[in-house]
């Protein structure tokens, strides 16, 4: 017992103890473990009983001899562990699975090897049973002193274990699919660091090149173009196109295609169809033949029902040749109506931008006096200091913005506004504060943010929606272009002149497109005729109801267009309706025979209501409630089957050639110096398969893929909320 305490010091120890001896390190894989608590060894030997020890059941109980020839691989860890050769008496195992290496001296035991077990196959990289593994590593409790650990199952789990295959074409995916995704260059897989971890990985995989991962990106490509093509040829009703444009730091055009459609599934889902350079000149014609190509290519000419555009001076011709080229071959339902819609956050960020120009040395100011503040933490302390003896609200920290993003812009203002009496004070106490504005200044800013409040409160619908159906753009049009117009009456102040100019601008567009506006409206089931009509009233008084009238006309014709078009008979209707008549057939007849079912035929057109009439009589959902549209009409779809169909094309018209999540952003959509250089078939590969992976993930609802950031910077703590 002494000779315990001076090996091992006179402390609290834990003893273990087999059936057949008693050791200090015995932990060996078949046996039961016996774990005391801890108590010195004195009051240990003090107190050992028959009652205190347990009987320890052996499994496989002829393999123990004795304690001192206890067998070298008899725990089954060795069924995924291997023995290496041992080099300088050091010996040394590895993972069948991973390959891993660990020592395995006769005096290490296998404990950590069982650890590597259970961490590797936590992993997931290999098929086996998890439930037969966490039986295996789980203890049991049998009493508070004792813990036994089953390894009955981990015959069976190891089973799988050992029939794992490592799949290379699966990995060399992955690989290609890191690189498609998060826009790596091709190099990466030939860095050093990135082949040092895939070694440490997977020491059996074969080693990468730039050239193998290109063709294996073509490869995918070619697939998932094919799987492309058959969501588009089998979606349930019409096509809707976008058209964009990004721009390379070189100043170089591309093109981009994209297609929106709602799948059977009634879910809004856009795919990029095509990506290409645009070589100069880049006029009205070259981008028609862009987009009439991929509708050739794709084999959707005749499911295409709009084409949305950016807010350019040859979006006209652009249209007018598409629309008449499908006409031609009578694909455009409503003789072409609802076919083109210009880019509305386009027009909307133009004029955001044009009242921005005129402050620009205001804000600049403003954005140097709040660095001031935040480039010293003794000034940041007592910045807020000042402002809670000022009795300010402290709760929003001042904040920098993002020029390219103009909603940071605007949220640096807002904030600003909050420390207004602070930063005055500070110009007065600190003779370093250089960037003091004046009361004509912050007069100016307050013009300003109030201009842009309605714009951000718009922008804002759309940003947190990711997929925006039309039904949404007639409110938030309506908003701005009322908002201009009241302006433009009001008081004169120095955006007067800016604003007519930008009034007369969006007038032309609300002029344009209202109609296809207020025909998505009245499908959304919180709005209908009388809100359209509400809001025409606001803008035009008397004169509304000549606009009101137009928008109902054009949506009934073309629901009788999808009325013609599902009113044509199957086939099984037309045998019942020939085996119908060869019964009802009569030797002798007067004439009159049909006369009754023409009769209740008419009676019928002139009482029954359209499914139309039936859903503009119900009653209008709240106005402010929150209401997903397309979940609605998938409700009504058996209630109202060919109004169901309409609403689903009309609802998919995309009326912005920008994403939801860029509806902030100034600058135009830029791709990167790297891939610009690329050839263009390995250039429209990345881009496509970007897109359509990334829609992938959000479809099956892994997409949180880009969990979307919040607007409000100014909400972020910087560590200040104890000021």
């Amino acid at each position: 017992m002494d000779n315990f305490d001076q090996k091992l010091g006179p402390g609290k120890l834990s003893f273990y103890f087999c059936n057949k001896s008693l050791c200090l390190v015995c932990n060996f894989d078949l046996c039961e473990i016996i774990m005391f608590p801890f108590v010195s060894t004195a009051e240990f030997f003090k107190n050992l009983s028959a009652e205190a020890v347990t009987p320890l059941n052996v499994v496989h109980e002829e393999i123990y001899e004795s304690s001192s020839k206890r067998p070298k691989t008899t725990s089954k860890v060795w069924d995924i562990f291997e023995k290496l050769p041992a080099q300088q008496g050091d010996s040394k195992a590895i993972c069948k699975l991973c390959r891993r290496i660990y020592t395995a001296k006769t005096t290490s035991g296998t404990s950590h090897l069982r650890r590597h077990i259970e961490a590797c196959v936590k992993r997931g990289n290999h098929e086996v049973d998890q439930r037969s593994i966490e039986a295996c590593f789980k203890p049991v409790k049998r009493n508070a002193n004792r813990l036994t650990l089953s390894h009955d199952t981990l015959i069976a789990a190891t089973t799988s274990l050992k029939n794992y295959k490592l799949d290379v074409d699966e990995i060399h995916r992955a690989i290609a699919m890191m690189i498609i995704v998060d826009e790596q260059p091709f190099s990466v897989v030939e860095d050093a660091g990135f082949r040092r971890l895939l070694s440490a990985a997977c020491p059996e995989f074969p080693v990468l090149s730039r050239s193998s991962i290109k063709r294996d990106i073509i490869s995918i490509y070619v697939k998932e173009r094919e799987n492309i093509r058959e969501l588009l040829a089998t979606c349930p009703g019409r096509i809707c196109l976008t058209s964009s444009t990004w721009k390379s730091d070189s100043a170089d055009h591309f093109n981009c295609v994209t297609t929106h459609f709602i799948d059977h599934e009634w879910r809004l889902q856009k795919r990029i169809l095509r990506f290409k350079l645009m070589p100069p000149p880049y006029d009205s014609l070259s981008v028609a033949d862009e987009i009439a190509l991929c509708m050739v290519q794709w084999n959707i000419e005749h499911k295409v029902f709009s084409v949305t555009l950016e807010n350019l001076s040859s979006d006209d011709c652009v249209a007018d040749m598409l629309r008449s080229r499908l006409a031609a071959k009578k694909y455009l339902p409503c003789k072409g109506v609802f076919f083109h819609v210009s880019c509305f956050f386009h027009i909307l960020n133009s004029i955001v931008q044009a009242g921005l120009n005129l402050v620009v040395d205001i804000i600049a100011k403003l954005r140097l006096g709040i660095k001031y503040v935040q480039q010293s933490p003794h000034r940041k302390k007592n910045f807020y200091i000042i402002a809670k003896t000022l009795n300010l609200d402290t709760q929003r920290k001042l904040c920098l913005d993002t020029p390219a993003r103009w909603n940071s812009t605007y949220n640096m203002i807002e904030v600003a506004f909050c420390y207004k009496n602070a930063f005055m004070y500070l110009a007065e106490q600190d003779k370093n504060f250089l960037h003091k504005l004046s009361e004509d200044e912050w007069e100016k800013m307050s013009v300003l943010y109030k201009f842009l409040k309605v714009f951000y409160e718009v922008t804002c619908v759309f940003f947190r929606n990711r997929q925006p159906t039309s039904n949404l753009y007639f409110k938030a049009a309506w908003k701005v272009h009322s908002r201009l117009f009241d302006m433009v009456r009001g008081p004169e102040n120095f955006l007067t002149r800016t604003v007519r100019e930008m009034h007369s601008k969006l007038n032309q567009y609300w002029s344009a497109y209202n109609l296809i506006l207020s025909c998505a409206a009245i499908l959304d089931p919180r709005y209908k005729i009388k809100f359209v009509e509400y809001c025409y009233t606001k803008l035009y008084g008397s004169g509304a109801q000549k606009y009101v009238s137009v928008s109902v006309n054009t949506l009934y014709g073309l629901f009788d267009e999808y009325m013609q078009n599902s009113a044509r008979p199957s086939q099984t209707t037309l045998l019942s309706t020939a085996a119908s008549k060869i019964c009802n057939d009569k030797d002798e007849n007067d004439g009159f025979e049909d006369y009754e079912t023409f009769q209740s035929a008419r009676f019928r057109t002139q009482v029954e209501k359209s499914q139309l009439d039936l859903y503009l009589e119900e009653p209008s959902h709240d106005l402010n409630s929150e209401i997903d549209v397309l979940e609605y009409w998938t409700l009504c779809s058996l209630r109202y089957p060919e109004l169901s169909k309409m609403a689903r094309d009309v609802l998919t018209i995309p009326v912005s050639t920008i994403a939801s999540d860029s509806a902030f952003d100034i600058s135009p959509q830029v791709i990167s110096t790297d891939r610009s250089s690329l050839k263009p078939k390995m250039l429209q590969a990345l881009v496509c398969l970007q897109d359509w992976m990334l829609a992938s993930d959000r479809t099956r609802g892994l997409g949180s893929m880009e969990s979307k950031p919040e607007d409000d910077s100014s909400s972020s703590s910087d560590g200040d909320d104890d000021y």
